[in-house]
């Protein structure tokens, strides 16, 4: 199989698990629903996954990647740190508030009492492997003069306090909705201007 049809195939299996997930929850979802709905064979998704803990690390790691890659195109860019900062924000709502991280969400919150490691694959391929790109990001805008930051790791969570409040929880809860683009967009707008407010040089 070429490595683009396989790609596209791995990600189709992904899709499917999210499906699986979101229905029966990590611990009653099974690799053979996974292959069934996806019309794959079972020896396929161990052979490319290693079993349903790895099927949903990928996906846990391709959610991460689709935000580590608005940051990583400006890392070497000169684009104004207002303009990155709300590429960031809504590239990061729209994965945390959508249906599939509500879902992988859920199942490490339901599963931590009796195996964290769900909830720490969750860390260390989204949060530990994101954070990192950012603080380099408000590092580089620290050295051009652009933003007057003591402690980037501190200024990173006041970003996200801005960004996110309590929606994630509102979502995890079932209280809030898929927010719409607009919505994602006035807030990741509102975000970034409130954080250069408090950090803009």
């Amino acid at each position: 199989m070429k490595a683009a049809s396989r790609d596209q195939r791995r990600n189709e299996i992904m899709n499917v698990a999210i499906e699986v997930l979101a229905e029966r929850g990590y611990r009653d979802a099974s690799m053979l629903e996974v292959a069934r709905r996806a019309s794959a064979s079972k020896e396929t998704l161990y052979a490319w996954f290693g079993g349903k803990r790895g099927l949903f690390e990928s996906v846990i790691q391709r959610n991460a990647e689709a935000v580590q890659a608005v940051l990583s195109r400006h890392l070497e860019g000169d684009a104004s740190t207002e303009v990155v900062l709300v590429e960031f924000g809504r590239a990061l709502l729209e994965l945390l508030l959508g249906d599939d991280a509500v879902a992988i969400n859920r199942a490490a919150i339901s599963e931590a009492s009796s195996d964290a490691r769900l909830a720490q694959i969750l860390a260390s391929s989204g949060r530990e492997a994101t954070l990192p790109s950012f603080i380099r990001f408000l590092e580089m805008h620290r050295e051009s003069g652009a933003l007057r930051i003591e402690a980037p790791s501190e200024a990173v969570e006041d970003y996200l306090g801005l960004l996110l409040s309590d929606t994630q929880t509102r979502r995890l809860l079932g209280l809030l909705a898929v927010p719409k683009k607009a919505q994602i967009e006035a807030r990741a707008v509102r975000a970034a201007k409130n954080f250069l407010r408090l950090y803009a040089a």
